[in-house]
């Protein structure tokens, strides 16, 4: 009877894997305004960056609205951001004035390194914002500039595509071990009951 308990746990060790690092949601709290051409360039950005990263979740607030802009001034001064003007962007707890082609490589390493490890997510906060940091899956590891390659479509779409089956996707492993433990019991009922019979 040890032999095939020995044997049951040594197949429940190979079939558990230890617990996959996790990933984190990444806020990006995007402030823009109709009339900005640089904030048109950005927005079509952060959508293709998107792409990459699906563990992204980008706040979008036009400064023609009071409050937003007033949001914005505080985020600024939260930041100590001295200069004026959109677009404004935190990605997790970094904050960026402008943007131009050099920015794109620094926001995808910021987007890399926060997916990676836990940030304070003040503005978020501020906002009643939080992020999860328990999603399952992998993000393209980032090493330098070189390896920024970020395809970009042409205008900028604000369609919204439905997300199909999220829900199965987020739970996938969960579903997979639990599925696993149940054969497992299985297989170690009939040992024993097979057991008991001799």
């Amino acid at each position: 009877m040890r032999k095939y308990w020995v044997f049951f746990f040594l197949l429940l060790f190979m079939i558990i894997p230890i617990k996959a690092k996790a990933l984190n949601e990444v806020n990006i709290y995007f402030f823009y305004s109709n009339n900005c051409d640089f904030c048109k360039q950005e927005e079509v950005y952060l959508e293709a960056l998107k792409q990459r990263y699906p563990n992204m979740r980008i706040y979008s607030y036009e400064i023609s609205d009071s409050s937003n802009n007033d949001l914005m001034i505080t985020a600024k001064n939260m930041y100590q951001i001295t200069q004026s003007g959109v677009p404004f962007t935190v990605i997790g707890d970094t904050a960026y004035s402008g943007f131009s082609q050099s920015k794109k490589a620094l926001f995808q390493k910021a987007v890399y390194e926060y997916s990676t490890k836990s940030y304070q997510n003040r503005l978020g906060n501020q906002l009643g914002i939080s992020y999860r940091n328990d999603l399952e899956g992998t993000v393209e590891e980032y090493k330098n500039n070189d390896s920024y390659q970020i395809e970009e479509s042409s205008g900028i779409e604000r369609k919204k595509t439905p997300i199909k089956g999220s829900n199965y996707d987020k739970y996938k492993v969960s579903i997979y071990l639990i599925a696993a433990g149940i054969v497992l019991s299985m297989i170690a009922l009939i040992l024993y009951i097979l057991e008991r019979r001799r």
